[in-house]
């Protein structure tokens, strides 16, 4: 018997326990086989990060001789692999910190030298948030912008610079934008091999800035400048929270709103994530489908739809993560009909972390990586187990009702897609902010359903706005409809934050999150034990009903 057409329509991947331990007939099996490669991967990357060079290359020559071997011996298996993989790495890492390295920036760093660095902010300035441990995170306005240094200048030197610095500064380094060419002084402080920025830099005066030259970067900056000015008549948390929900613009967001969000779970909003990637591919694909585009074409065009929108989101770090990712599950979804979730976000890590191992220690990729994971294996089969009892389809004797248990279906989803994300996630949280948002599943659940109108309206205005007075009128009304769902998720999260349950006090640390992770895996193993216990009740209960009317 196949799944419940509802479950099958919303839910495609979802396990049936009903079905037996194989699923449904003609499911394909759960494709695992490049878990190992991905996680070997992974770990060697935030090994090899602080590793020398030399060591690096030592690494690299006896990886590839193993896989020399594995080749000649006709044993290309996994063992073949994980040697490939981990020689890739060596070699990305080596040739990074070689790069980083060259010229005076690290030096001069260092020296912790007062210079001027030259280069193209590739982040919007943020705000700091007030941190005893940094000196630099003090009460006064602060504000931090990532460089991508070209050249760096100090004590009577100058020379080329390819490396990334993390400015902090005050005073007029809030207007500075993604793509904007910035000119900085300060003082250089060093950091270690595994960060992402090579040096920090702690400006002394306000920046020198000039508006992107670059044609996909000017364009990127006039469009989310565009969706700024039709945002500006909206109240405050629209304005400010519409932006942000679109290309990741937090600059407007009030600072007790982002509290808020902090406090119930809500900040993954903000940024642009697999969440945006997943709804501008979903949307394009929807529309491709519509218009009768042919199957291999709408794949095409959705990937390229992915990569205008990493440029109209500015090209961070995680928007090219998100982007990376998006594309190799287009490609795994073109390749494979069924089942190739999981390989393709395996493929993902795998070239990801080889093109940029600092990745591997970064908290962003991490918690990317597992809430993907958790949507994909866990998400499907909680949905289904949630809306299994309640869909009359299910019973014998009652008629079958699609609405209905369409809308149970969609309800179960709405609930087990952030729970999933945030069991898995909260340990990595934990690291970042300490307590466990104790409200970040039904605050999930009740902001969830405006996050795409307020994304995709946004999206559209922004694209609108510079086409004259229609377009910019269109663009208007297409801004009010997002603001209207946008200023939802801030009652959601203002409403969650003033519980007095909104957060769990929890200790922080490494060794409190892996608790956290304990617990959270006791608990679900106990859930699911109690499930299967139920099922078999009902089950032998069943029979016995069946025996005594035979």
């Amino acid at each position: 018997m196949d799944r419940h057409p509802a479950l099958r329509l919303l839910l495609p991947a979802a396990h049936d326990p009903a079905q037996g331990a194989d699923g449904p007939a003609g499911a394909r099996p759960l494709d695992a086989r490049l878990v190992p490669a991905a996680a070997v991967a992974w770990a060697w990357a935030a090994v090899a990060l602080v590793l020398p060079v030399g060591v690096l290359a030592a690494v690299a020559l006896a990886a590839v001789a193993a896989a020399a071997g594995c080749a000649v011996r006709r044993r290309a298996g996994g063992a073949a692999l994980a040697a490939v993989l981990v020689a890739g790495v060596a070699v990305s890492v080596g040739a990074g910190q070689v790069e980083r390295s060259s010229g005076l920036l690290q030096p001069l760093a260092a020296q912790q030298a007062t210079a001027a660095v030259d280069g193209v902010a590739t982040s919007d300035a943020v705000r700091v948030r007030a941190d005893p441990v940094r000196s630099w995170a003090s009460a006064s306005p602060r504000w931090v912008v990532r460089l991508d240094a070209r050249s760096v200048s100090g004590r009577g030197s100058t020379s080329a610079a390819h490396a990334e610095v993390l400015v902090v500064g005050g005073a007029g380094w809030d207007a500075v934008r993604r793509g904007d060419r910035v000119h900085a002084v300060g003082r250089l402080q060093p950091t270690d091999r595994a960060d992402p920025a090579a040096a920090v830099l702690l400006a002394v005066r306000a920046p020198l800035a000039r508006p992107a030259t670059g044609l996909l970067a000017a364009a990127g900056q006039r469009l989310r400048a565009g969706l700024v000015d039709v945002c500006a008549p909206l109240p405050a948390d629209a304005r400010g929270l519409l932006p942000g929900l679109v290309v990741g613009d937090t600059t407007a967001v009030p600072e007790d709103l982002s509290a808020a969000m902090r406090s119930t779970g809500l900040t993954h909003l903000t940024s642009v994530s697999g969440g945006n990637t997943a709804l501008v591919a979903g949307g394009a694909l929807v529309l491709l489908t519509a218009v009768g585009v042919r199957r291999r074409v709408r794949f095409v065009l959705a990937g390229l739809a992915l990569l205008a929108y990493a440029a109209l989101a500015g090209g961070e770090p995680s928007v090219l993560r998100a982007a990376a990712m998006g594309l190799v599950v287009l490609l795994g979804s073109l390749l494979a009909r069924g089942g190739g979730g999981l390989p393709a976000l395996c493929l993902a890590v795998v070239v990801l972390v080889v093109a940029d191992p600092w990745l591997a220690r970064q908290a962003g990729f991490a918690l990317s990586v597992l809430a993907t994971g958790a949507l994909l294996l866990l998400a499907p089969a909680w949905a289904a187990a949630l809306a299994r009892p309640l869909l009359r389809g299910r019973v014998p004797g009652r008629r079958p009702a699609p609405v209905r248990d369409a809308l149970v279906t969609a309800t179960a989803a709405t609930v087990a897609v952030p729970l999933a994300a945030q069991v898995v996630c909260a340990p990595v949280v934990l690291l970042l902010a300490p307590g466990v948002p104790l409200l970040a599943v039904p605050a999930n659940a009740l902001a969830g359903p405006a996050v795409a109108p307020a994304t995709l309206l946004g999206l559209l205005a922004a694209l609108l706005e510079p086409l004259g007075p229609v377009g910019s009128a269109v663009a208007e009304l297409a801004a009010r409809g997002g603001g209207l769902a946008a200023q939802w998720v801030a009652q959601v999260a203002r409403a969650g934050a003033a519980s007095p349950v909104a957060v769990l006090a929890w200790p922080q640390g490494p060794g409190p999150a892996a608790a956290l992770a304990v617990v959270s895996a006791a608990v679900l193993t106990a859930v699911e034990q109690l499930a299967r216990a139920a099922v078999r009740a009902r089950g032998r209960a069943g029979g016995t009903s069946a025996r005594r009317r035979a």
